[in-house]
């Protein structure tokens, strides 16, 4: 094809031209020595074929020094229509900037999760469920992600009466009659003890997902408005077979999947809650689709919360251990959890010493309904776990000694339900009814004035008005009835302002 007027030649056009013009100008310098062979001698025949034959030998390299030339320009011709052709089809990217330098932390997200993340309610307590894959940062080249989450709240409290920790809603902690502080009015208080500091550690490992977990609000028991409390730091090791955990966590008994969405740090009377040191190990038994049913196993630290008589001071044989069984699927769970323990006294003089064990088993789940509702419900019952139960945590309830002198664990029993209707994506309300009772016998020594049973009622509604920050407002109710069968109620109102910067 021959070139318009004003058209450029290409290179490798231009080398075919000197080539040709090349072979001419052989043709042209061998026809007149041809011609003059008839009136020439022998040796000057000769040495003009000798000649000719140099001249010959020094074009054929010539032309093969052009044809090299040739290949590469065609070759590199080839290559630039490649990337004007993919520059056409996908869009240019920006050179980056040579002036900025390197991030020491370059940002990245953990996998993306294939399904799209279930609803969270406004009113869901921050911190409490397990973080989503978006919002790492990967921390140079050393294959770890990083999320920080930080929460401040402020919650403003005004009760009827006088309720032991202002900061809690705690219904055994209302006075009843003939208690200090019956009917004692109306009081206010300010509370950013919900604020948490959380980091989420995680790499992929040739095992599965290595995960290590911090996390500290500060209902702490030191002096002052923000007494430290360390709530996690654990390790975890997941994988499509088993979860192994060790550390500091809730304990295995608790199913922290069926915690109402409550204002309220406390949350509802009969839940079952308790922190402690243990190692976990959860296989899984199957798996159907999205559906899988484990096995949760636990050795946790016992602690056992008797009241202490005379010299005696209460101490375990051997750790707390939980048996579990939990099928999950997407939209709904189901958890039987069972806790075996042994309770012991020992004279601190003597060494003189009273055991007895303890067991309980527990039942919850949860379900969502519709799109924006769920549900949760949860029933306990046995001897000697009243350190695990919300409301009686703490007042030396797990057992108690006999007038004749023999240590028996205290029957407890509580349940409860949750529900959380959404409103729309940013505007939710949820309630709960929570009861607890224990059963001692009438031959235990005990305080009489001690909690013979509570109820627990709340109400919320929380407003998420922007992506970060969630004002809300609650109205709780106790009552809390003693061993005497003296009744005494409280309530609250709560409003709460909360900003978590990576959720």
């Amino acid at each position: 094809m021959r070139p318009r007027l004003g058209q450029a030649i290409p290179a490798s056009h231009r080398v075919r031209l000197l080539c040709s013009l090349l072979a001419s100008s052989c043709v042209a310098s061998f026809a007149p020595t041809a011609f003059a062979q008839a009136s020439t001698s022998t040796d000057e025949l000769k040495a003009q074929v000798a000649q000719m034959r140099q001249q010959m030998e020094a074009q054929q390299q010539v032309m093969q020094k052009m044809q090299q030339r040739l290949d590469e320009l065609e070759a590199k011709e080839s290559a630039q229509e490649k990337v004007s052709q993919a520059a056409s089809t996908t869009p240019a990217t920006p050179a980056p900037s040579r002036v900025s330098a390197a991030p020491l932390v370059a940002t990245a997200s953990a996998p993306e999760p294939s399904k799209p993340a279930p609803y969270r309610p406004p009113s869901a307590p921050a911190g409490v469920a397990e973080p989503l894959p978006e919002g790492y940062v990967r921390l140079g080249d050393t294959g770890n992600l990083l999320k920080l989450d930080l929460v401040a709240q402020l919650d403003t409290m005004i009760d009827n009466t006088y309720m032991g920790s202002s900061d809690l809603f705690v219904p055994s902690s209302i006075p009843v009659r003939g208690q200090p502080f019956y009917g004692s009015g109306w009081r206010t208080n300010l509370s950013a003890r919900q604020s948490i500091f959380r980091m989420d550690f995680r790499r992929d490992t040739d095992y599965g997902t290595l995960k290590v977990v911090y996390k500290n609000n500060f209902f702490g028991s030191g002096t002052g408005d923000m007494p430290y409390n360390m709530q996690f730091f654990y390790g975890e090791l997941d994988n499509p077979y088993y979860t192994l955990l060790a550390g500091y966590n809730i304990s295995a008994f608790t199913d922290i999947d069926v915690f109402p969405n409550t204002l309220d740090y406390e949350g509802p009377n009969s839940f079952t809650f308790k922190y402690g040191p243990q190692i976990r190990f959860s296989p899984v038994l199957y798996r159907s689709g999205d559906s899988k049913l484990t096995l949760p196993l636990s050795m946790e630290k016992p602690n056992a919360d008797i009241t202490k008589i005379g010299n005696y001071s209460p101490y375990s044989r051997l750790a707390d251990f939980t048996l579990g069984l939990r099928w999950e699927t997407p939209n709904w769970h189901i958890q039987w959890a069972n806790l075996f323990r042994d309770l012991g006294m020992q004279d601190s003089t003597n060494g003189h010493t009273q055991r007895t064990t303890a067991f309980a088993s527990q039942l919850t789940g949860s379900t969502k309904v519709f799109d924006l509702d769920s549900a949760q419900a949860w029933f306990s019952n046995g001897h000697g776990y009243a350190n695990f139960l919300q409301d009686i945590s703490g007042l030396g309830l797990d057992a108690a000694f006999t007038s004749n002198g023999t240590l028996r664990a205290i029957r407890a029993r509580g349940w409860g339900v949750g529900y959380t209707h959404g409103w729309t994506e940013t505007l939710s309300s949820s309630a709960s009814y929570g009861y607890l009772r224990i059963s001692p016998t009438a031959d235990m020594l005990i305080d009489r004035e001690l909690p013979k049973s509570t109820k627990f009622a709340s109400l919320n509604l929380a407003w998420q008005f922007s992506q970060r920050a969630m004002l809300g407002i609650e109205y709780l109710w106790g009552q809390n009835i003693s061993l005497e069968d003296m009744r005494g109620q409280g309530q609250r109102v709560q409003t709460t302002l909360r900003y978590d910067l990576n959720p």
